[in-house]
C-alpha cells in the first residue's frame, strides 16, 4: 500500500509520539528498580559493568555480521551491534511480543531478504541456545554438588532447562532444513484449515519456509562461518557470566570465580524454565534463589539488577537512541518532501 507524502509524514509523526510514551511508561514503571540501583552505584562500578555490556553488545554484532554478510557482504558489525540493540529496544516496548518482527525489518531496511532476515533471527537463537546448553553442561560437570545444594532436584531442573531448549532448537532445525517435515506441516495444515482465506495463509508460511530453508542452508554450507558464529556465542555468554563475579568481588574479595560464573550459567539456563512466583521474571527469581546464599539476599537482588543493566537495559537505551535518531530523521526528510510539494 502506498501513502501520499502528507499522510506518511503524519503517521511518522504519530508512531514517534506513540514510541516516546512507550519509553516513558517502561522506565518509570518496567525499569524503575534498575535505574535505582544506578543511581546508588559508585561510578568506578558502573564503569565497569558498562564496559562489559558493550563488550558484549560488540560481540553480538560480530556474531550477526558473520551470519547477516552471507547475504549481504556490506553487512557490518555495527549494523549488528544496532541490530541486536533495535530488536531488544522494541523486546521492551512491546513487551516481549515485537521485537523478531522488529529484527527482520531491521535486516530488510540493510538490503536481506525479509526469508533471509528471518534466517538471520531464526540462526541467531538457535546458535545462542546451543552456547547456552554447552555451557550449562561444563558447568554442570563441575559444580553439580553446589547446584544439587542450594536447589532440591537443581541437577534435574538444569538437565530440564536443556531439554527445552534443545527441543525449541531441533523443532526450529527440522523444518527449517527437512523438507519432508515441511510437507507433512502442509499436509496436516490443508486437513485443518479449510477456510481460502486460512488456506492463503499456510501457503504464504510454507513459501516461507521454503525460503527459510534454503537461507539456513546457505549458512551451513560454510563451516568456517558456523565455527566463528559458535565461538562468538560462547565468547558473549562468557562476558556475561563474568559480570556477576565482577559486581561481587568488589565487596567480597575472596569469593570463588568458578561458582560464580557456574551459578549465573545455571540461572540463564533455568531462567525460562523454573515457575516464578509472586509474578517476577522467571530468570530474577532463579538468580536471587542461588545468589543469596553465597552473598545474601539484598547483595544478590543488588547485583541482579547490575547485571540486568549491563545484558538489558544497556541495549535498550542503545536501541531507543538509534529508534529516535533515525525516526527524527524520516521525519525531517518528508517535512522537505512535503515543502517540495508545495
Amino acid at each position: 500500500m502506498k501513502f501520499s507524502v502528507n499522510r506518511k509524514l503524519v503517521l511518522n509523526i504519530l508512531f514517534f509520539i506513540v514510541i516516546l510514551g512507550l519509553i516513558i511508561f517502561v522506565v518509570r514503571d518496567s525499569l524503575s528498580e534498575i535505574f535505582s540501583e544506578l543511581a546508588s552505584t559508585s561510578g568506578p562500578l558502573l564503569l565497569g559493568v558498562t564496559f562489559f555490556g558493550l563488550i558484549s553488545q560488540l560481540i553480538e554484532g560480530y556474531t550477526i555480521k558473520n551470519i547477516a554478510a552471507e547475504y549481504n557482504p556490506e553487512f557490518s558489525i555495527m549494523d549488528g551491534f544496532f541490530a541486536s540493540a533495535y530488536a531488544t529496544f522494541y523486546r521492551v516496548v512491546t513487551f516481549g511480543t515485537g521485537s523478531i518482527v522488529a529484527e527482520v525489518i531491521f535486516y530488510r531496511k540493510k538490503g536481506l531478504k525479509v526469508s533471509q532476515g528471518t534466517g538471520v533471527t531464526a540462526l541467531r537463537m538457535v546458535i545462542y541456545k546451543i552456547a547456552v546448553m554447552i555451557w550449562a553442561l561444563v558447568f554442570l560437570f563441575i559444580k553439580s554438588d553446589v547446584l544439587q545444594a542450594e536447589i532440591p532436584n537443581g541437577i534435574t531442573l538444569v538437565l530440564i532447562g536443556i531439554g527445552v531448549s534443545l527441543t525449541i532448537v531441533a523443532v526450529l532445525l527440522l523444518f527449517s532444513l527437512n523438507l519432508q517435515a515441511q510437507v507433512l506441516l502442509v499436509i496436516v495444515t490443508n486437513r485443518l484449515f479449510k477456510t481460502k482465506k486460512l488456506r492463503d495463509l499456510v501457503d504464504k508460511a510454507n513459501l516461507q519456509f521454503y525460503s527459510l530453508r534454503e537461507t539456513i542452508q546457505t549458512f551451513l554450507r560454510n563451516k568456517r562461518v558456523v565455527l566463528t558464529v559458535f565461538l562468538s556465542n560462547m565468547a558473549k555468554l562468557a562476558v556475561w557470566y563474568l559480570i556477576p563475579y565482577f559486581i561481587l568481588s568488589q565487596e567480597y574479595s575472596h569469593i570463588d570465580l568458578l561458582l560464580t560464573v557456574a551459578l549465573i550459567s545455571f540461572t540463564v539456563t533455568l531462567g525460562g524454565v523454573l515457575p516464578a512466583p509472586g509474578g517476577i521474571g522467571g530468570f530474577e527469581f532463579v538468580y536471587v534463589l542461588l545468589f543469596q546464599e553465597l552473598i545474601g539476599r539484598v547483595e544478590a537482588i543488588s547485583s541482579m539488577l547490575l547485571y540486568r543493566y549491563a545484558t538489558y537495559l544497556l541495549p535498550f537505551l542503545i536501541g531507543m537512541v538509534y529508534v529516535l535518531v533515525n525516526k527524527q530523521r524520516e521525519i525531517r526528510t518528508e517535512i522537505k518532501d512535503v515543502r517540495k510539494e508545495k
